[in-house]
């Protein structure tokens, strides 16, 4: 949704993402969210038709040479105009209100950053089994009046704290904890972060062999 003054900013950081950023898209550009927002897609270097896909919608369109998805999303926080900037992957579906969810934990001025949930879309043995793994860890969550960890699946930070930060260490070159060292930063700077298990997305590419559930459990 490309306005004037958004108060509110969605990065995805995409490569090679053409089997799934329309419907990435379409779900940002279908939220029942009232405050004005902005969309941001940061293209690393795709090869495989991404970029094409991504200009046909209403996004704001960035492309860099590929440099990993903390580069991405960097350059994407850097260009947002929203005071409260939010995250999530290019394989992910959010449901209608997932916008709305991940803004309201920001009406308490103390909260910094939120994370939200997410459910899988496929129906494979290995993927069906690390969802009860993350909903076993949701539960827990739950409880919890904060939290130290914030995925960038489904991830909100005000942008002062965000940029404050230095953003995502970029000296990750894959998807592999940034994410989670950006938190641990935050947490330990005396940051509130807070769980909010309404704001959902749905991912489309769940871990799908033992190899890859294997890393999500033991990295995450």
């Amino acid at each position: 949704m490309a306005v004037k003054t958004p108060l509110v900013s969605v990065i995805v950081p995409a490569y090679n993402a053409g089997k799934t950023i329309e419907r990435c898209l379409d779900g940002l550009f279908r939220q029942d969210c009232k405050t004005p927002y902005e969309v941001i897609v940061v293209d690393d270097g795709s090869r495989d038709g991404t970029g094409e896909l991504i200009k046909k919608s209403p996004a704001a369109y960035i492309r860099q040479e590929n440099s990993g998805p903390a580069a991405a999303r960097n350059r994407g926080a850097g260009a947002a105009g929203g005071k409260i900037i939010l995250f999530t992957d290019s394989d992910c579906v959010p449901d209608r209100d997932w916008m709305t969810e991940m803004l309201k934990p920001f009406n308490d001025p103390l909260v910094a950053a939120v994370k939200g949930a997410y459910r899988t879309e496929q129906a494979g043995l290995i993927a069906r089994f690390a969802q009860l793994e993350f909903e076993e860890r949701f539960e827990l969550l739950k409880k919890s009046p904060s939290i130290d960890m914030v995925d960038t699946y489904s991830a909100a930070f005000r942008k002062e704290v965000f940029a404050g930060a230095g953003g995502f260490d970029t000296s990750f070159p894959a998807a592999n904890n940034e994410d989670t060292e950006l938190s641990y930063r935050l947490s330990h700077s005396g940051h509130r972060m807070v769980f909010n298990p309404k704001a959902i997305v749905r991912h489309l590419n769940h871990p799908d062999s033992a190899g890859r559930y294997a890393r999500l459990k033991f990295w995450r």
